[in-house]
């Protein structure tokens, strides 16, 4: 059985008061321990002996019987410390690892795991370090999710880069902004702060959809389509947060705002009828 032990920082930074105590006295028994394990660096290190990857059957042969002996002498892996996971399930960590408790420690290549690890969806970057005799300790820093992608009937998460996350437990990130189109992660990251700028119409807005790959249309909790412009997004959008706050437009007869006109709105409301109007003055 594999055995992972997780730990944060604040553990570590509560001080007040504890009396810092003198360091027991090593045992003979501890000595001798680490003399075999110094004993076995030095063997494993002078002349190359160590790691002869990609090597003959006979030289990948005499590489695990070194481990197997590293191993009896106390050098093997008994706990994984891993710090900064949230989201990246324990079995996939320590698959990426690619070690377990009991196996040679010396095995690990910390340089070959780090890369499996930050390989995996939810791992922007991954540190890997052994610390004899038989600690590994792994720290992660995971993505953080954005909005939900919907491309093909299909919702995924992505992250603050545009990054895929998977579409694994999707419902705890319900409260999440939804994207919509092919190319919405490559510019959500860009248009969604622009969006939560202004919380009179993010709160109302159920869906982002990219169109043609030039620009995004809204669609709000009540139906609602709200078609912004290619430039001076965030400008449109300040203007139609002003028009809801001041005259509640989003809960009138609309079916259709447009703003890709520039300095003016046009209205679709269910009678068919158009209505253009100047949009007010920005004060300077």
């Amino acid at each position: 059985m594999r055995r992972v032990s997780e730990r944060t920082g604040a553990a570590r930074g509560r001080r007040t008061g504890v009396r810092r105590r003198r360091a027991p006295a090593l045992s003979g028994r501890r000595l001798r321990r680490i003399g075999l394990v110094m004993a076995c660096v030095a063997m494993l290190t002078v002349g190359g002996v160590f790691l002869t990857r990609g090597g003959s059957e006979e030289g990948r042969g005499f590489d695990q019987f070194v481990y197997d002996l590293t191993a009896g002498m106390g050098l093997s892996v008994q706990e994984v410390l891993v710090y900064g996971r949230e989201a990246t399930r324990p079995i996939e960590l320590l698959a990426a690892l690619g070690i377990g408790r009991g196996d040679p420690i010396l095995m690990l290549d910390p340089d070959v795991a780090r890369d499996r690890i930050e390989g995996l969806p939810w791992v922007r970057e991954a540190w890997v370090q052994r610390q004899l005799p038989d600690t590994v300790v792994v720290r992660i820093e995971e993505r953080r999710p954005l909005a939900l992608w919907q491309n093909e009937q299909r919702l995924t998460l992505i992250d603050d880069e545009g990054e895929v996350l998977g579409d694994g437990e999707v419902g705890a990130f319900a409260d999440l902004p939804q994207v919509v189109g092919a190319d919405a992660p490559d510019h959500a990251p860009q248009f969604l702060p622009m969006l939560a700028a202004e919380p009179e119409v993010a709160g109302r807005v159920s869906a982002a959809v990219r169109i043609g790959g030039r620009r995004w249309d809204l669609r709000l909790d009540n139906g609602v389509a709200v078609r912004l412009p290619e430039d001076d997004v965030p400008l449109a959008l300040h203007r139609l947060a002003r028009l809801q706050r001041e005259e509640g437009l989003f809960d009138r007869d609309v079916l259709a705002i447009d703003l890709r006109i520039a300095d003016h709105l046009v209205i679709r409301t269910s009678t068919q009828v158009y209505e253009r109007m100047q949009l007010p003055e920005e004060n300077t």
